[in-house]
């Protein structure tokens, strides 16, 4: 150890060393930066060379200010170079271990320490007068002061003016502390003098009183005059001082006294650091059990950070428990900083403007630092996790924040970077830094974030034991944002699950089935957790949305035709929709044994408005070339014939121009539909219809090889393919938008097809979007040249609302009756509606291939119902009334609809018409061509509530004219009838299986399936009047039941578990009345049907509860009157002599019945008996309807 080394001979050393490694002492000048003009910030300890002035910063333990400036020998010490090879290096020492170049025999701690107590005592000798914090000082200059250190504030810089620090003392009893000042740049050497806990002596301190900025006031003792002194003494001496007699001290207070503030205990924490998990925030671990935060000790440094293995003592420390909200996992914590957490929580100790670190020990060796997380200030480390992470860093800084800010901001950075990051997912520093802003900013939406400026941080220490602001009261538990998986998102959703069950009106149908059985979670704001995803197209060509660990099929709800997000950007999801499809289907396997297919579909549907794009800078032109049209005012009125260049961006000038730009207008478009190529394999294609038009000025010229002449007056078809890596475009394409493409004329473009048909190819094709306005700087600019044409408006092109094409015989302008073969109507339509009904049945193959393969389909691509000859039955209804069309839809070639939910909302198009073979009627049928848009899945409370508009009420006798031959009850509109239950013929309630249909009693099933589900089924056939005639109503299911039998939902529930018991109950209302259920007479002699069914339902019967229906009085009807079809059959030879009669019967739409006369038969006829199918049942208010039907009257 005879070596001496200088400072400039350590900065040679490549690589880190150890007093022990290169057996020698260092020597230099111990110093303190204390100048702006400096290479290193004020209050940096450097070792200086004496012979070159060379300095290199040192990590110490403590220092003394006697010691400052001094030239010294440090016998044991580290040198540690955080990165190899470049200056980045520093020095470890203990000041035990620094001596003076003159005097080897005592460390200059040693020293400095005895020549305190000496200079001490001669003070206390000359029988100074020394006061504790607590007392009444009588003096405002020179006075004496001694106490503990109970807290040493930051060191205060600030550009252009002096630095200060304060140093809380208090006496023995740690109840009471005063401040004392340290001002001046010149009295930076005595920052780390002071020692938490130590006993000081001062002299001639000054009371002096200073302003924060928030306008108060603060009495402090400055150690600003030069003949201020200050030494450190022994805990005996301090007690000396304590007990001198109280008449030593003059009683006479000053004017001023030192602010006193209340302090509480002061409490340490010692540990060996056992990970550094992210030095430039501060971040470590301690005895592998808990985090330790320093990045609000102003004091720490991130350029010499601890290493592994130093042994540390806190002070003033916040100890907290971090939990994210709903106790989800952290990636902060989880996955950047790979710390366990607790049955608690997140273990951690926050520092704060009163922390302080007492280095214990230094590590032994000089081993390359090593951390969790990378660094970002490094020269090597240029990729984009040092650019986020440095983005993060002066954010945070920039802000202000406090510990709960930070960690809140921190854990926004875990989330993206370990989400789409990490995995490569995104690749762009640009796109994080907006996702990260954006996210942040909706985050700290309800929070407000507290500026701290020079003033404030004095306040903040001084007071800190009554309120710290940076972390909180003591023991805080302190909650974080959580941002969890989509898979934890998807399984939170799915345990809150719920019968996706609306009571809407207006279902018509003559059969009672039940309608695909769904499920429904709802996530928004009010949730404890956010978010997060990308939208991507999925190689079959459905949108998800996901993140880094799995995906969710996704339905984008939006009114509006164009796609309203775009695919490949982040998300912030504010509220979203969780459903599942109950798909399952009985199979048999053989003839005695029924089994069930558990087949089931989740997605989730969010509205356009509730996703916020979290890259939302629309002037980014370097990401993707645009267009952008001029003068796009007549677009959509005046025929388009062409576009021309405008203007090109310097940034484009490298644009391809071997080939032909085009651009494209989506006038149709048609789903994802199954295919099969020339072996028999199975892809996915999707067509969308569009108008071409040429680009003068762009590309290849008119004369090239394959050039595509179009003016936008024919239709071409575009096929994206999975074959040719497109399919993953289609949803861009929607009606209405306009596209550039670039490649169209290569010859393998075209397809044969009854169309100009062209298929998109990933490889050779670029799509580049048009927009008609300049979405960035650099867009390139087209001009369109119109004609003189205007545009006539195409009837099958505007979407129609239900109560538009309901009836027949009012069709909107444009829209015919005319038919071609086998009743199909000529024209397509679009149109809008609420989904009432959803229903499954059962229909005929119409390809053998893929319905052989329905359930391989359905799993694989999501193509078919999953089961083979299954269809969907749906009815939409008008929003505002209650007009109904009902569509049979095909989609066994087709994706599976997701979001056609009961209350949704929805837009069909190229729908097929159809009239009925034996009435004016028609239906819809949904083909492979029909594609199908999502605009709401949550219906409106007007459609909830059943207000629907322009609904006339009617008298019954306004159905039955008197004048024979003029009965007209063709007619399909909705009416109303103010009437009352006059007799129930037939009420039906029985337990259905769900699966085969047959009955279930007891909970089993009749056809012995194992494990299905059951539906109540509920038929009722009442004669209804309203006083001027009668009438036959048909009411189907158990909404509409229950409601004309007014019951409660107790009655309700014990008549289903009753007709459980029974499997089946039917009640006939003629004459007496009878209760009927599915027992024979030797089963039902065993006990009393009337006795159960008051035991059951709370002492009444179900003819009881019919009869009190009956006594109930009127209430409103919503019906259609219910045609009865019958096919004419030839008639043989004996019944040719009733013809003539038969004809005038039919003719004048006449009912025939027989009545006794004197003992014989004698036929008659009579007017035909209104019949009406009910679609809803309200109860009004009594005196608005008596007033109603009096005007009703008085018009007829």
């Amino acid at each position: 150890m005879a070596n001496t080394l200088g400072v400039s001979d350590l900065k040679n050393y490549p690589y880190g060393t150890t007093h022990r490694e290169a057996k020698a002492m260092i020597s230099g000048i111990l110093g303190v930066a204390n100048s702006e003009s400096g290479d290193y910030p004020r209050g940096t300890v450097l070792l200086v060379d004496t012979m070159t002035n060379d300095p290199i910063p040192c990590l110490v333990n403590r220092l003394r200010a006697n010691v400052v400036n001094t030239p010294v020998i440090v016998k044991k010490w580290n040198l540690v170079n955080l990165q190899e090879g470049a200056n980045s290096c520093h020095l470890e020492f203990r000041l035990e271990d620094v001596y003076r170049e003159t005097s080897s025999k005592k460390s200059v701690l040693k020293e400095d320490l005895s020549g305190d107590w000496f200079l001490f005592n001669q003070t206390v000798k000359r029988k100074a007068s020394y006061y504790i914090p607590g007392d009444h000082i009588s003096l405002r200059e020179n006075v004496y002061m001694a106490g503990i250190v109970h807290a040493i504030s930051t060191l205060y810089v600030q550009p252009n003016k002096p630095a200060m620090f304060f140093v809380q003392m208090t006496s023995s009893t740690e109840l009471k502390a005063i401040n004392i000042l340290f001002q001046g740049d010149g009295l930076i050497d005595y920052y780390r003098h002071f020692q938490i806990g130590g006993a000081y002596a001062f002299q001639n301190l000054c009371i002096e009183t200073i302003n924060s900025t928030d306008r108060n006031s603060l009495c402090v003792l400055t150690f600003g005059h030069k003949k201020a002194k200050c030494q450190s003494i022994t805990y005996t001496q301090l007690q000396d001082i304590c007990r001198m007699p109280a008449s030593s001290i003059s009683s006479n207070s000053s004017a001023e006294q030192p602010t006193l503030v209340d302090v509480h205990k002061h409490k340490t924490y010692t540990g060996t650091i056992t990970r550094v998990i992210d030095s430039m925030f501060g971040i470590y671990e301690l005895d592998r059990k808990i985090i330790i935060s320093l990045f609000h000790l102003f004091s720490y440094s991130a350029d010499m950070p601890f290493r592994i293995d130093t042994r540390v003592r806190l002070h003033h420390f916040h100890a907290v428990i971090v939990n994210p909200e709903d106790d989800e996992t952290s990636y902060l914590f989880q996955h950047v900083w790979q710390v366990d957490k607790s049955d608690e929580g997140y273990l951690a100790l926050a520092a704060c403007f009163q922390s302080h670190v007492e280095i214990l020990k230094f590590p032994k060796n000089h081993n390359v630092f090593e951390e969790t997380t990378s660094r970002f200030f490094l020269a090597h480390n240029t990729d984009i996790s040092a650019q986020i992470k440095l983005y993060v860093f002066t954010d945070i800084i920039r802000r202000k924040s406090t510990f709960q800010q930070l960690l809140r901001q921190l854990e926004v950075y875990a989330a993206l970077t370990v989400k789409f990051i990490d995995t490569h997912i995104v690749a762009d520093f640009s796109v994080f830094q907006r996702a990260y802003r954006t996210v942040r900013d909706q985050v700290f939406a309800t929070t407000r974030t507290r500026v701290m400026q020079a003033g404030d941080m004095m306040n903040d220490f001084v007071l800190h034991d009554t309120v710290c602001v940076l972390v909180g009261e003591e023991n805080l538990r302190v909650v974080i944002d959580a941002y969890p998986s989509l898979d934890r998102v998807k399984a939170k959703l799915e345990c809150k699950l719920e019968d996706n069950h609306l009571d809407l009106a207006g279902g018509n149908t003559m059969f009672e089935k039940e309608n695909v059985l769904v499920q429904r979670a709802d996530y928004d704001q009010t949730a404890e957790y956010c978010i997060l995803g990308m939208l991507q197209v999925s190689r079959d060509g459905r949108l998800y949305l996901m993140d880094n660990a799995s995906r969710i099929l996704f339905v984008l709800a939006s009114s509006s035709s164009d796609m309203p997000a775009k695919v490949g950007e982040i998300y912030l999801v504010r509220r979203l929709q969780l459903f599942t499809e109950d798909l399952s289907f009985v199979e048999n396997e053989d003839e005695e044994f029924i089994k069930r297919k558990d087949l089931r579909l989740t997605y989730a549907v969010c509205q356009a408005s509730d996703l916020l794009l979290l890259d939302n800078d629309e002037d980014d032109g370097h990401k993707n070339t645009t267009f952008c049209l001029l003068e796009h005012q007549d677009l959509g009125t005046r025929k388009l014939d062409k576009l021309s260049l405008c203007h090109v961006s310097e940034n484009n000038h490298n644009l391809p121009k071997q080939h032909q730009y085009l651009a494209v207008h989506v006038v149709n478009r048609f789903p994802v539909e199954a295919c099969f190529t020339a072996n028999g394999s199975v892809y996915l294609e999707c067509r969308v219809v569009v108008k071409m038009y040429e680009i003068e000025g762009l590309g290849s010229s008119r004369s090239s090889p394959g050039f595509i002449e179009t003016n936008g007056s024919t239709d071409f078809v575009l096929v994206f393919s999975s074959l040719k890596n497109s399919l993953h475009l289609h949803l861009d394409f929607q009606v209405g938008s306009y596209w550039i493409i670039y490649g169209l004329d290569r010859p393998e473009s075209f397809i044969k097809a009854p169309r100009f048909a062209l298929t998109i190819d990933a490889d050779k094709h670029t799509v580049y979007p048009l927009s008609c306005t300049a979405a960035n700087s650099n867009a390139i600019q087209l001009l369109p040249h119109y004609s003189q044409d205007m545009i006539p408006q195409d009837p099958q092109s505007l979407i129609y609302t239900v109560s538009q094409v309901a009836d027949m015989e009012h069709l909107p302008a444009g829209l015919t009756t005319a038919t071609i073969a086998q009743h199909y109507l000529e024209q397509l339509v679009h149109v809008q509606g609420v989904v009432i009904i959803k229903r499954f049945m059962e229909g005929y193959s119409a390809h053998g291939t893929l319905n052989k393969h329905a359930f391989k389909l359905y799993n694989q691509l999501g193509v078919s119902t999953g089961k083979t000859n299954r269809k969907l039955f749906i009815q939409l209804r008008q929003p505002d009334s209650l007009d109904v069309i009902s569509i049979y839809m095909d989609v066994h070639k087709i994706h599976y609809p997701v979001g056609l939910v009961i209350g949704a909302t929805v837009t069909f198009r190229n729908l097929i018409r159809k009239k009925k073979a034996f009435s004016e009627e028609s239906f819809f049928l949904a083909d492979s061509t029909a594609c199908i848009q999502v605009n709401n899945t949550t219906p409106s409370p007007n459609v909830v509530s059943m207000e629907p508009a322009r609904v006339k009420t009617r008298l019954i006798s306004s159905f039955l004219n008197t004048d024979i031959g003029l009965q007209d009850l063709t007619g399909r509109q909705i009416f109303r009838l103010f009437c009352y239950i006059h007799a129930i013929i037939n009420l039906t309630l029985k337990w259905e299986c769900r699966d085969c249909g047959s009955i279930v009693r007891n909970k089993d099933c009749y056809g012995m399936c194992q494990g299905a589900s059951r539906v109540f089924s509920a038929h009722a056939l009442v004669q209804i009047s309203d006083g001027t005639a009668n009438a036959n109503a048909g009411i189907d299911g158990e909404r509409l039941v229950f409601r004309l039998l007014q019951l409660s939902s107790n009655q309700i529930d014990a008549l289903k578990n009753l007709v459980l018991d029974y499997g089946q109950l039917t009640y006939g209302g003629w004459g007496a009345g009878k209760v009927t259920t599915m027992d024979d007479e030797e089963e039902r002699m065993s006990y009393d049907p009337e006795k159960e069914q008051r035991n059951a339902m709370h002492g009444y019967t179900l003819e009881d509860l019919c009869n009190n229906a009956k006594r109930a009085g009127q209430f409103y009807l919503y019906g259609q009157v219910e045609q009865k079809t019958s096919r004419k059959r030839a008639r043989d030879e004996e019944e040719e002599y009733e013809l003539c009669t038969d004809d005038l019967v039919e003719q004048f739409q006449l009912r025939k019945f027989k009545i006794s006369d004197n003992g014989s038969l004698l036929k008659t006829a009579e007017l035909s008996k209104l019949r009406v199918k009910v679609v809803e049942i309200t109860f009004p208010d009594a005196k608005a309807a008596a007033y109603e039907m009096l005007d009703a009257l008085n018009q007829t």
